[in-house]
């Protein structure tokens, strides 16, 4: 077993009770004011024994929890707490694959000999950031990225969780068919019509029967069901997109919301591509509707890690989806290039003082904190926020 999922628990709502101690052991709902017209972007494990859920909607989850505390995001703290997460993983492995602010993938083969084994290594890096951040972390260890992944699930929170190859198929069977990697909604609907709601009821069937039923993703899922999984873990260098995206639990009919999640999203996927060293060249939204119909729309753009042209992208790609209820949205950047490799033309040579702001900002949030500087129009929404 070589591979370390590693998933923080609540990590917004835990970074807030970690600043505010009082905090700690109450409900704590991060996304907005509960009037506003916002979704939840994480809550507390004490919020979620309400049944409040990440994307849920804000007067919906005051609701079910009256007695929570509402916070606003603070997606510059987060990413000053995450840059150091993510120092420590790189200490034990150059090999990390960062899926998220707060979710990544190590492979550890070749430290053994500096750290001991995968085992080992997760339980010093659980260690070390309950130490050093005051943050508690599930972590998942296999020997592919889909066992440990289920590994860390499994576990949460602050868990520890092993899964060996010649357990897997058992560990499996009883899990719910949507656990599989890639299965959604409409994949679920789709195998449990065809008699599939377990991972155990997929096992039982034959890789041809599920070729037949489902044509090229049978033979993937078939292979998950039996805890096979060939993917590598890639570093930034490797990886050719990142992107978040997020299912609501009810149908968004305000797409003012689903703008405000448009800004989160790019705000954490540039920081990580300025982290890496990386900009994007391709700009892609995917939107996902009430009827389970899902479109997508991409943008070309001249290579750029800058939030504002990125965003700026991304919502005028948004102004040509058609209107309707949607269940899901997405970003995703592509066409990654090193930042060494990107061709300077007069008009980037213009903006060469919007690079060097964004590399200030960032490094001064990850030195000093987050607060320390933010551009203009965060400080106008700012008065309009009752939050803040």
């Amino acid at each position: 077993m070589h591979i370390i999922h590693c998933d923080m628990d609540a990590f917004f709502a835990a970074v807030e009770q970690k600043d505010q101690p009082q905090l700690r052991g109450k409900p704590v709902i991060v996304g907005g004011h509960p009037q506003s017209r916002g979704v939840v972007s994480t809550c507390s494990y004490e919020a979620r024994a309400f049944g409040v859920r990440s994307a849920m909607p804000l007067a919906q989850a005051q609701r079910l929890c009256p007695h929570a505390v509402f916070l606003p995001v603070r997606m510059q703290r987060y990413q000053e707490i995450s840059a150091r997460i993510m120092e420590i993983f790189q200490q034990f492995t150059p090999v990390v694959e960062v899926l998220s602010i707060d979710e990544a993938f190590l492979d550890v083969r070749g430290c053994e000999n500096l750290f001991g084994d995968a085992i080992s290594i997760a339980q010093q890096i659980k260690t070390r950031i309950q130490k050093e951040l005051g943050l508690t972390l599930s972590a998942g260890i296999s020997c592919n990225k889909f066992l440990a992944k289920t590994a860390s699930e499994l576990g949460k929170p602050n868990g520890f969780t092993v899964i060996k190859q010649q357990e897997a198929k058992d560990i499996l069977a009883s899990l719910p068919i949507q656990r599989l990697w890639g299965v959604g909604p409409k994949m679920s609907q789709r195998l449990n019509r065809l008699g599939y709601h377990t991972i155990g009821d997929l096992q039982q069937a034959s890789l041809e029967t599920v070729q037949h039923q489902l044509g090229n993703s049978g033979q993937k899922l078939w292979q998950m069901a039996h805890g096979q999984d060939d993917r590598r873990v890639e570093t930034a260098r490797q990886r050719q997109s990142i992107g978040r995206e997020i299912t609501f639990p009810e149908d968004v009919y305000d797409w003012s919301i689903l703008k405000q999640l448009l800004y989160e999203f790019a705000d954490e996927l540039c920081y990580l591509l300025r982290r890496a060293g990386q900009k994007a060249a391709t700009i892609t939204i995917k939107v996902r509707y009430a009827d389970f119909q899902t479109i997508t729309r991409s943008q070309s753009i001249q290579p750029t890690d800058y939030n504002h042209l990125i965003i700026q992208t991304t919502l005028q790609l948004l102004q040509k989806c058609p209107p309707g209820s949607v269940r899901l949205i997405g970003l995703s950047l592509s066409h990654l290039v090193e930042e060494t490799m990107v061709q300077q033309s007069l008009f980037d040579l213009e903006r060469q003082s919007d690079s060097e702001l964004y590399k200030v900002i960032d490094s001064m949030r990850e030195r000093f904190g987050e607060g320390t500087v933010m551009r203009a129009r965060h400080l106008i929404r700012a008065e309009h926020d009752p939050e803040q």
